[in-house]
């Protein structure tokens, strides 16, 4: 098939699942391949900048220029003309300056913040060529592209239970940079913004990445009310203003609170209480939001959730036997669960467990020595495998014991993905990782280990034959090897070409050995 024979609903399909390098290779290909691959690179191009793509030859701060340059040349001459009456003319501006394609229109996502830092970068560059005299227009210029991007954005109705904000904000207060979150931007005051009030309105996500001014919140509260997501990243002391900002999202569906402070959000905790039945996602760190906040409620809505126990004292293991054994009806359509805590606070895990006939993810990562836990351990293990036959997915601390796993490969017998994670202690896994592929589910693709592993190459394709005698087909091995060397390389190779290993990841696999590696290609 050659390149005109695709058409151009096929190529979209395609470049979907390209890396961005090769999507700026396609650009060069013809006229439709190019339309095709700008049309996924422009749905949210700076973000795409944030990647800080390798193979890019531009500086950062250049393809902010060039992104934010194009978007202006994008504006209609009546919002340019408006512009040029502030006094503000730059080569943009002109009537003539209209791109090859309405770049604007091909934008699905917003990041305000964004938008404003490539504003600056472009605004100091004029002002370093002498083409403006200062800064102090460039709000002007900022609210009228926004406003532009956001009447070219496609609104969608949001009714799917996964959701996709489009218009999103970060900020943060930029005296606290020194001890807290340095993403985001220095935003200004929503009252500093009047010609985009409407715009700020449409706000989907927003993502609070330090303690910022009580006054922010309130004017965004005054504007917003159907914020889909919200993120804290931060400890604030002064949390009335949030807690009522919470409050007033009508559509909230997501809250994400991430605080490592010593205290409790008590008036956080409250507002996220009240939006629980209709969240679909939660991230909390305990006992900053308390896990009582769960206490006689029905999260019917709820697929995500996610605990973390940073401070012991604030959430005492009362707290974690109550939320285990009296709210295991709470929680109908869970899906997705991740806790981190000590390993004694999952010993009435098993009667929560009982009831998440929904579940497909678990993720649990425990602190504390396991030496005098390991009954606790065994326990846990159990009731996973007791309980969760219908997980796809698995992440768990290392235990001490490889042998403790056995008995949920042999009962989980849909799992696909199995990752162990690195605790730092000591375990057995090098010495008993053969023995594991005697009891990998057929279904399992994808087995990943967080820590380099020292096996000899006789355990290694020991480990692999036992896979391959076992019916395993196509996994994904996501673990490093210490020593590595050619050897090793072809016993792989050899599991690969009787289908035991999946061809592609192994060769991703390859590149990031610390070893330079032969070309093999495959037939």
């Amino acid at each position: 098939m050659k390149e005109n024979d695709f058409t151009s609903e096929l190529l979209s399909e395609i470049f979907e699942n390209l890396q961005i390098p090769e999507l700026f290779k396609c650009i060069l290909v013809n006229k439709k391949w190019s339309a095709n691959a700008i049309r996924i690179l422009w749905k949210n191009p700076i973000e795409f900048i944030n990647l800080n793509l390798i193979n890019s030859k531009l500086s950062k701060d250049k393809s902010y220029l060039n992104i934010i340059s194009t978007m202006i040349k994008c504006l209609p001459f009546e919002i340019k003309i408006k512009i040029r009456t502030y006094g503000i003319n730059f080569d943009e501006l002109k009537e003539e300056s209209q791109p090859m394609f309405d770049y604007c229109s091909l934008i699905k996502k917003i990041s305000f913040d964004m938008i404003l830092n490539a504003i600056n970068i472009l605004f100091n560059s004029l002002v370093e060529k002498s083409i403006i005299k200062d800064q102090k227009c460039h709000y002007i210029v900022f609210q009228e592209i926004c406003n532009h991007l956001v009447d070219k954005c496609i609104v969608s109705n949001n009714r799917d239970k996964k959701i996709n904000p489009k218009f999103i904000l970060n900020a943060y207060n930029p005296k606290q940079i020194g001890s807290c979150n340095k993403r985001g931007s220095n935003f200004p005051l929503p009252s500093q913004l009047p010609q985009m009030k409407e715009s700020l309105s449409k706000l989907e996500k927003f993502n609070l990445n330090t303690c910022i001014q009580p006054r922010f919140i309130q004017e965004l509260d005054n504007i917003c009310k159907n914020i889909l997501s919200i993120g804290i990243y931060c400890g604030c002391c002064d949390e009335h203003y949030l807690a009522e900002f919470i409050k007033n999202q009508m559509n909230l569906r997501e809250i994400y609170v991430m605080s490592m402070n010593n205290f409790h959000l008590i008036k956080i905790s409250e507002a996220i209480k009240i939006k629980l039945e209709q969240l679909t996602s939660l991230t909390i760190s305990t006992g900053q939001i308390s896990l009582n906040i769960f206490n006689n409620k029905r999260c019917d809505q709820l697929i995500d959730l996610s605990i973390y126990n940073f401070c012991d004292q604030l959430a005492n293991i009362d707290d974690w036997n109550n939320f285990f054994r009296y709210n295991s009806f709470t929680f109908k359509n869970l899906k997705n669960l991740e806790i981190q805590c000590n390993i004694k606070n999952f010993k009435y895990m098993g009667i929560f467990l009982n009831e998440l006939s929904s579940l497909q993810k678990l993720e649990l990562a425990w602190s504390e020595d396991e030496e005098d836990n390991q009954d606790l351990i065994d326990e846990l293990f159990r009731n996973i495998a007791k309980y969760c036959s219908n997980l796809i997915q698995l992440e768990l601390s290392t235990p001490k014991f490889t042998q403790s796993l056995e008995i949920i490969l042999q009962l989980c017998k849909k799992l696909e993905y199995l990752n162990l994670l690195n605790t730092n202690k000591s375990n057995d896994l090098n010495e008993k990782i053969l023995l594991l592929g005697n009891y990998f589910p057929i279904s399992l693709k994808k087995f990943g280990v967080q820590f380099y592993l020292n096996i000899s190459k006789e355990k290694l394709e020991e480990f692999l034959n036992n896979c391959f005698m076992n019916g395993i087909r196509n996994l994904s091995l996501g673990f490093y090897i210490e020593e590595f060397s050619n050897d090793y390389e072809i016993i792989m190779m050899k599991y690969v070409k009787l289908g035991t290993l999946n061809n592609e990841f192994f060769k991703s696999w390859l590149e990031f050995m610390p070893f330079i590696h032969s070309d093999w290609i495959l037939d």
